[in-house]
C-alpha cells in the first residue's frame, strides 16, 4: 500500500506514544520485585519465541514473520490502560477495544493493525496461537531467570504454573519448551560452549 499525504504528524505521535512501552515497567514488578523487564521488552522477546513457534509448528518464514507482528503489537494499549497484574485483574477491567480505536485514529493504516489484534485476540488461526503461547512462555522464561537469581517467590510462581497454564497451551511446540525449561538453565547457550567446553584461562585471569 502506498500511502499519499502521509500525515507524518499523526504518525510521529503514534510513536511517541508507542515509545512510552520502553519506560512502562511490567506490573508483576510489584509482586517478583526484582523483575526486569519493561512491556516493550516483554513485546521484543514475546516476538522472538513467537517466530520459534511459527516454525516448530511447520508455517512458513512469512507467516513466523506474520506472528512476530502480532506480539510486538499485542500490548501497544497499556501505553493508555496500564498493564494490569494478576490480582488487580479481579477488580479492574479495561476497555481495550476504545483504547486500540483511540491509540489508532488518524493513522492511513489503522485498519492493517486492527486486523493483527483482532487476529491475535481471537486466537483462531495457528499464528495468533503461537503468539499467545509465547507470551506465555516469556513469562516463563523471567520467573526461571529470577528463580536463577534466587528470587523465592519467582519461583513459586514458576512451578505453579507447570499445573495452571503449561498443560494449557494452545501448541504441542510451546509445551515442548516448556517442559524443557527446567531441565537446563539460562546461561546454558554460553556457559557450556565458552566456559565449560572451551575455557580460556586468559580471559579469566588476564593475558600474561
Amino acid at each position: 500500500m502506498k500511502l499519499k499525504n502521509k500525515p507524518y504528524k499523526r504518525i510521529l505521535s503514534f510513536i511517541a506514544e508507542t515509545g512510552m512501552l520502553m519506560q512502562m515497567p511490567r506490573s508483576h514488578k510489584q509482586h517478583l520485585g526484582n523483575a526486569f523487564d519493561t512491556v516493550a521488552s516483554h513485546s521484543h522477546h514475546t516476538s522472538i519465541i513467537s517466530y520459534c513457534l511459527a516454525r516448530m509448528e511447520g508455517l512458513p518464514h512469512e507467516e513466523g514473520i506474520h506472528t512476530m507482528a502480532m506480539s510486538i503489537l499485542h500490548d501497544l494499549p497499556e501505553t493508555r490502560t496500564g498493564d494490569l497484574n494478576y490480582v488487580e485483574k479481579h477488580y479492574a477491567t479495561v476497555d481495550e477495544k476504545k483504547a486500540i480505536d483511540d491509540q489508532l485514529h488518524g493513522l492511513p493504516f489503522k485498519n492493517d493493525l486492527v486486523n493483527l489484534f483482532q487476529e491475535y485476540n481471537n486466537r483462531i488461526t495457528l499464528a495468533s496461537k503461537c503468539a499467545k503461547d509465547a507470551d506465555i512462555i516469556n513469562q516463563l522464561y523471567q520467573e526461571w531467570v529470577l528463580d536463577f537469581m534466587g528470587n523465592k517467590m519467582a519461583k513459586r510462581w514458576f512451578m505453579l504454573k507447570y499445573k495452571t497454564t503449561v498443560p494449557y497451551l494452545r501448541t504441542k511446540s510451546a509445551k515442548t519448551l516448556a517442559l524443557g525449561i527446567p531441565k537446563t538453565h539460562p546461561h546454558e547457550w554460553w556457559f557450556s560452549e565458552l566456559v565449560e567446553k572451551n575455557l580460556n584461562k586468559e580471559y579469566l585471569n588476564g593475558k600474561k
